[in-house]
Order: C-alpha cells, then sequence, then structure tokens
C-alpha cells in the first residue's frame, strides 16, 4: 500500500499542469510500501555551504524531500521545487536512487509561453545518472534546446540544487 503525505509544490496563474505531487510520486515509487516525507530547515553554515557549491543564492531556507521506504530499505527520493524560467516559476521533480543519484526529472508545471522543449524525454534524460560531482553547465554539460535556452538553464539550476541539498543533508544526515 502506498502512503503519500505532505502536500508540493503550490501552483497558480496560467500555468500548464502535468502532474500532481501526489500521483507523480504514486507512479514513481509504485513498488515502495510507504512514501513519507522529511522536512529539512538549512543552518547558516549549511546554507552557506551549499549557495557556494551551487553558485548561487538559495530562494528558501527549507525544502521536502520525499522519501520512499520498503520495510528498512529506502527505495528513492524526490524533491519539488521550482526555479524562475525566462519570466515566470517552472515546478520540477527530481528523483534519486538511494545512493542519491539522479534517475528521473520531471516538468511538474510550465507558465512560460515558449521553452517547453525541455520537457523532451531526450533533454530529461541527460540528468538522469548524475550526482553532485557531475557537471550541470547548460551548453556544456547538459544539451540546451534552441529556443528554450532560459528554460534549459532553469532546469539545469533546479536539478543541481535538488542533487547538492539532498547530498548535503538527507544524505549526510542518514
Amino acid at each position: 500500500i502506498l502512503a503519500v503525505l505532505g502536500s508540493g509544490v503550490a501552483t497558480s496563474g496560467h500555468a500548464q499542469v502535468y502532474y500532481s505531487v501526489r500521483g507523480l510520486l504514486a507512479e514513481q515509487f509504485q513498488q515502495s510500501e510507504v512514501v513519507d516525507f522529511k522536512r529539512i530547515k538549512l543552518s547558516s553554515r549549511l546554507r552557506e555551504q551549499v549557495e557556494r557549491q551551487l553558485g548561487d543564492k538559495l530562494e528558501k531556507g527549507e525544502y521536502i524531500f520525499y522519501v520512499a521506504h520498503s520495510g528498512d530499505q529506502i527505495d528513492g527520493y524526490a524533491l519539488f521545487d521550482r526555479e524562475i524560467g525566462q519570466h515566470q516559476y517552472i515546478d520540477f521533480a527530481t528523483f534519486f536512487d538511494s545512493e542519491g543519484r539522479i534517475t528521473r526529472v520531471e516538468v511538474v508545471a510550465y507558465r512560460e509561453p515558449d521553452g517547453d522543449g525541455i520537457r523532451s524525454k531526450r533533454f530529461r534524460r541527460q540528468f538522469v545518472g548524475k550526482d553532485p560531482g557531475s557537471g550541470f553547465r547548460p551548453g556544456h554539460d547538459i544539451d540546451v534546446i534552441s529556443g528554450a535556452t532560459l528554460s534549459a538553464r532553469a532546469m539545469a539550476k533546479a536539478v543541481k540544487r535538488a542533487t547538492l541539498l539532498l547530498h548535503d543533508t538527507v544524505l549526510t544526515s542518514s
């Protein structure tokens, strides 16, 4: 039985919503017995550390990681977050295996009039297998999509942030 607790990313405006948090968690972790969550509040020191690694300021100091379990085994993790595209926020979901490697990235909601080519499987597949030591630079480590450069940068930034946060918080406290 899959039990999902908590709520996800709020959407507003004229967003094209592709997934609900609950639905996407249920789809990704269908083999798991339970999906619960772990609320992470960043200390000043940890926030500075993540910002240094990210090369950018964090918008918030608290994140919610979803944790999928089967018995005592962790099946994976998920973070639902958002990043500004050209003018509007794009909501993302980043999924990880128990070791913290990316297994899947999805666009949950898209608000921009153009650039939704980042939803293509080919583009999203570039992130699978990455960890904090991987490169996330658009145009170098991540191919960008013509007409979706800012959206591609937003996704790369959000996925890198999710990866750093998972490794620097949840996985180091386990």
